[in-house]
């Protein structure tokens, strides 16, 4: 018996780590945990086919908006790994998506290098940064909001001022469209799965991520950095490494941005910008990668369906189609909703509806206060 034993043993340890891997891996349980990946990635390939002749019926492009969706999504995912799972706040993350967009836009634009050299360009230009303020995190509290509010507006006024790098409010025009090596996208169908794809890989890592001992390391320290610290968690250590990587996904969310675009300037790279990626976060729920993904949904559409209001009602009032001069206000009664009547967020609060049968609100005068 023994010595069976050690001929198994030796069998094993004679195997490749490749081969070990192989025999290690359990297909349903791996269709178990990315059951949700799988079905919206399944979503997504076949969106085109079915959205395309809704569009113009509904009066929304439903392909051209998802496209930003998917660059929201990334942005959003890094920013609720920074606030949701670490519990850092950030009202200037809309300063690391500039960067990138600035970034890839120059050195493609300007520079005349290619797409696929200036979007992992955008991505370590947004790390360095994330390094360079990552001391910031010392702060807490809202000493840590207002230095990163202080943050975004920093970065706003230099890409609005300094016209002989970032051409000011004239911004820079021509910028290139997304390309492969090989293979330039030039339709609207390419570009949305070029995008997708990209945003998907980034969702499957973030979700990862937040599911390993990192993950578990980064809820501890969003409950109590004294518990976290006694626990082993390098505090200080974890809050910036977070930070760094929520920075480098926002500047790769702004390089797909700017290339989608085809032309920047500061002002869409205002503190609005900042407040909206904080309500995809707040609204979808915080700790939830799925929750980013819904939340980047609903911002993004929500300016597309009160345009398309007058299409089905008719005559309409008039600050509904100025829309635009009112977002702002919006998106902090938005704000102010979720996290008075639905604090964990619509997705959380859907999911306890359905799996518990426990109403997502939340009565804001009960006696015991929300956490």
């Amino acid at each position: 018996m023994r010595h069976g034993r050690r001929e198994m043993g030796e069998d094993a340890a004679a195997k490749g780590p490749r081969a070990r891997a192989i025999e290690a891996f359990n297909l349903p349980l791996f269709l178990k945990r990315n059951a949700l990946l799988i079905a919206f990635s399944a979503f997504i390939m076949v969106m085109p086919a079915w959205a395309s002749p809704l569009s113009k019926p509904l009066g929304i492009p439903i392909i051209l908006t998802m496209r930003l969706v998917g660059v929201y999504a990334i942005v959003a995912v890094g920013l609720n790994l920074l606030m949701g799972y670490a519990g850092q706040v950030s009202l200037g993350h809309g300063a690391f998506f500039g960067i990138g967009a600035y970034t890839s836009a120059l050195l493609t634009a300007r520079a005349g290098l290619p797409v696929w050299v200036g979007i992992p360009c955008a991505v370590l230009v947004a790390l360095i940064f994330g390094v360079l303020l990552a001391p910031v995190l010392r702060l807490k509290g809202h000493y840590l909001a207002m230095a990163t509010l202080a943050m975004g507006i920093v970065i706003f006024v230099f890409m609005r001022e300094m016209t002989w790098l970032t051409g000011g409010n004239d911004g820079v025009r021509n910028i290139p469209d997304l390309a492969l090596p090989f293979l330039k996208v030039t339709t609207t169908q390419g570009e949305f799965y070029y995008v997708w794809v990209i945003a998907i890989v980034a969702l499957a890592l973030c979700s990862n991520l937040v599911n390993s001992r990192v993950g578990r390391a980064m809820r501890a320290l969003h409950q109590s950095e004294v518990a976290a610290e006694a626990m082993g968690v390098p505090v200080s250590s974890m809050k910036k490494r977070t930070f760094v990587l929520s920075a480098a996904l926002g500047g790769l969310a702004g390089a797909l941005f700017a290339h989608l675009q085809g032309f920047i300037d500061p002002n869409q790279f205002s503190i609005l910008l900042s407040i909206s990626l904080v309500t995809m976060v707040v609204i979808g729920g915080m700790e939830s990668v799925w929750g980013s993904v819904f939340g980047a949904g609903l911002i993004t559409f929500l300016p597309k369906l009160v345009e398309a209001l007058p299409r089905w009602l008719g005559d309409v009032p008039d600050w509904l189609e100025k829309y635009s001069n009112y977002e702002g206000m919006v998106l902090g009664v938005i704000i102010m909703l979720t996290m008075v009547f639905m604090p964990s967020g619509i997705t959380k609060g859907l999911v306890d509806l359905v799996r518990n049968r426990r109403s997502p609100f939340v009565n804001p005068f009960r006696r015991k206060a929300v956490d």
